[in-house]
């Protein structure tokens, strides 16, 4: 596999800094990031175990191909979602695209619904995700209620995702991906294994669905409301933050519902206090 600089140029396309791109460029890397993708999927199965049966992977803007590659190369079925049209048209002439083991959609991932589009869910999503959009293809993937999610991220908002109550890196995607996932970091990956060089390390994750929700009552939607709220001003107490958004009455009724002391810091509430206060505010107070 000749590097991305020498691809890029080979399509007449650059890096698109707008985009966040940065592409994989060791082979041994992406292969090495597959089985770890698959091996999640399949709890730790490898060699032949793991391609008894060809797994459906949604991977998220794949780029020159590089993970999309080592995908197939160890037996998964690949839906592409690229919203480069460049990218995207550069890889439906690919062989497996002709023969069908791909398929490249162009498309952006955050306006696309997995069941209705698709069809339906499939055995787990990744990619190698944009810096600069990181953070909503992340909640747009919890919307998804697909099983395994396993991302490259930068290593600071993976940080972020298991980062305990009390922190700076606590907040809206911490407290999201605790309630619904179990959330594990599987290594940490150079700068130098990228092009363009990112400033920062990465690091991929896996997100696992947890079979039973700490919260069976809670709506996304009312969820991202009481973040939203909750985390508006982090130096302001929980009363006031919620007091801006529902109303003095409401956010009082709420908190001595759960006996919860009006002069908390949001970021000092655990996941499923923030949850229950979430579903007693959607239900009135």
């Amino acid at each position: 596999m000749s590097g991305p600089r020498k691809r890029l140029a080979g399509l007449g396309l650059a890096p698109s800094r707008f985009r966040g791109q940065n592409f994989i460029k060791d082979k041994s890397l992406a292969s090495h990031l597959a089985s770890l993708i698959l091996q999640s999927e399949q709890g730790g199965l490898e060699g032949e175990e793991l391609k008894k049966e060809p797994k459906r992977v949604v991977e998220i803007g794949p780029g020159l191909g590089a993970l999309t590659e080592a995908l197939l190369e160890q037996g998964a079925l690949v839906w592409a979602i690229e919203v480069d049209r460049g990218l995207a048209s550069a890889l439906r002439l690919w062989r497996p695209a002709i023969d069908g083991s791909l398929k490249v959609i162009q498309a952006d991932v955050l306006t696309f619904n997995l069941e209705r589009d698709l069809g339906f869910k499939p055995d787990l999503v990744c990619g190698n995700l944009p810096y600069n959009i990181s953070t909503p293809i992340l909640f747009w993937f919890m919307d998804q209620k697909v099983g395994l999610g396993v991302f490259t991220l930068q290593k600071e908002m993976a940080l972020r995702l298991i980062a305990p109550p009390g922190g700076r890196d606590y907040g809206r995607l911490t407290i999201a991906a605790a309630l619904w996932h179990e959330v594990k970091i599987l290594t940490t990956i150079s700068a130098a294994s990228f092009f363009p060089r990112p400033k920062v390390e990465s690091a991929l994750i896996a997100l696992t669905k947890k079979p039973l929700e700490l919260c069976p009552n809670l709506k996304p939607q009312s969820l991202s409301k009481l973040t939203l709220a909750a985390f508006h001003a982090r130096r302001k107490t929980i009363f006031n933050n919620l007091a801006a958004a529902y109303g003095a009455e409401k956010a009082d009724k709420a908190l001595k519902n759960l006996s919860l002391d009006p002069s908390l810091r949001p970021q000092t509430l655990a996941p499923k206090v923030l949850a229950a206060l979430a579903v007693i505010l959607e239900e009135g107070g």
